[in-house]
């Protein structure tokens, strides 16, 4: 499967502009030919006349020798100074041609399983991944997932972890996400391992953006690129506390913090939490409650550029009418969270193997409902086989359309791939 890399890149842009080089050379050959021609056919002529002729009267004579004397002078062909037209990208031109470059190549079997977020025991079939090795491979090439989340089991040390992440990316045909959640990065042994936890209290912008720099520099140093964090909650129990002008100034600077080290920050759970792992959890909260509440805490984390939010599991039915789960109504995500907020980033399903899903949805129709939503990546269906399988069979029958699928792997690319299409576009 080709790949698009910045260093393909430039090479077709040098190849571009050698073309034109050899061209306009070409041409500059072209015309001296043509003149020397010319002015021999010229110079030919008038020795035959002369010598046709005989003697001329002496105004003729001094004409044609002055004109010998212009044409025997060699030909000067001024070449037009070189104005190379190279063109220009900018970085929003050069991004739409790497993912044109990359959907193109694509199966529609891959395309699909790059929505799917899941767990590398979900990923193999292992009891407990620790190591990245045949199985991972053999996995990755029948399923070219879009990322792959970890928590406390898998990590034993540094070195174990890095190597583990290092070999999945290498074996993936694309780009993949390498995912520690906030509630695994939370463990102690987890915290003790990577060293994620802060050095001091949060209290402020400066101590909280300094405490997502530091974990995610940790995260980066090795080998995550995409965390689920902050909790974007406003109560008295949440990290951030109740205060809503606290928790949106919190959050945004702890999602700096992340972003700035390297590693995507998905918020998280819009827009609200609830006790949804036991079974469904109904908010009666209203969309007015939400404007002047939770809605300013993601507000303000989307307009500072966060990469990512997940959609809670919780029902809101003063929102939807109804109690579906937010991330599989499109009221909740199009409407919403994409209309109302203007959010443009990647949007995450909550965890879809939390009863309040798997009691009312088989695996197949909870992934289908929530594309149909407007959800970019499927994380932790119950059962991923059968998730896959239905969504494949769903765009394959037409029901979702591949271009809705495209839709959601634009997003995603565009931050798999900003890094190096910012370096590109910078010259660097």
């Amino acid at each position: 499967m080709a790949r698009f890399d910045e260093q393909d890149f430039d090479e077709k842009r040098l190849a571009r502009r050698a073309r034109r080089k050899k061209s306009q050379m070409a041409a500059y050959i072209t015309l001296g030919v043509i003149v020397v021609v010319v002015l021999g056919l010229l110079i030919f002529g008038i020795h035959m006349l002369r010598k046709a002729l005989g003697s001329k009267p002496a105004a003729e004579e001094a004409t044609v020798e002055a004109t010998e004397e212009v044409s025997s002078e060699p030909a000067v062909i001024e070449t037009p100074e070189e104005t190379e037209e190279v063109q220009e990208y900018t970085e929003e031109e050069l991004m739409d041609e790497v993912l044109g470059n990359i959907l193109s190549e694509m199966t529609l079997e891959d395309k699909v399983a790059g929505l799917f977020l899941v767990t590398p025991e979900q990923l193999t079939g292992v009891d407990t991944a620790v190591k990245a090795g045949t199985g991972t491979q053999e996995a990755l090439a029948s399923y070219a997932v879009g990322g792959v989340i970890y928590a406390p089991k898998n990590i034993k040390s540094t070195d174990q972890i890095k190597e583990m992440l290092e070999t999945t990316a290498t074996m993936s045909k694309y780009p993949i996400f390498t995912i520690l959640s906030e509630q695994s990065a939370a463990a102690d042994s987890v915290k003790t391992t990577l060293g994620t936890g802060p050095d001091a209290e949060i209290t402020d912008t400066e101590t909280s953006i300094n405490a997502g720099n530091k974990a995610g520099s940790e995260l980066f140093k090795n080998g995550f690129n995409f965390a689920i964090t902050p909790d974007m909650e406003v109560s008295e129990e949440a990290l951030f506390g109740a205060d809503i002008d606290t928790v949106k100034e919190l959050t945004s600077a702890y999602m700096t913090g992340i972003q700035d080290a390297g590693v995507t920050s998905c918020g998280y759970l819009f827009p609200l939490k609830g006790d949804t792992a036991s079974g469904m959890a109904t908010s009666e909260a209203t969309r007015e409650d939400l404007v002047i509440g939770e809605y300013e805490v993601f507000k303000n984390a989307i307009d500072s550029g966060i990469g990512a939010i997940m959609v809670s599991n919780i029902s809101l039915p003063e929102l939807t009418g109804d109690n579906t789960p937010a991330c599989l109504s499109d009221k909740i995500v199009e409407d919403e969270l994409r209309g109302a907020l203007g959010f443009n980033g990647i949007v995450i399903t909550a965890p879809l193997n939390e009863k309040a899903v798997t009691e009312y949805y088989t695996s197949k129709d909870a992934a289908i409902a929530a594309v149909k939503a407007g959800a970019d990546m499927i994380y932790i269906p119950e059962n991923f086989e059968e998730a896959y399988a239905g969504l494949l069979a769903e765009v394959q029958d037409g029901n979702i359309s591949e271009e809705r699928i495209n839709e959601s792997l634009r997003r995603i690319y565009s931050i798999k791939y900003a890094d190096k299409v910012g370096r590109i576009s910078s010259g660097g």
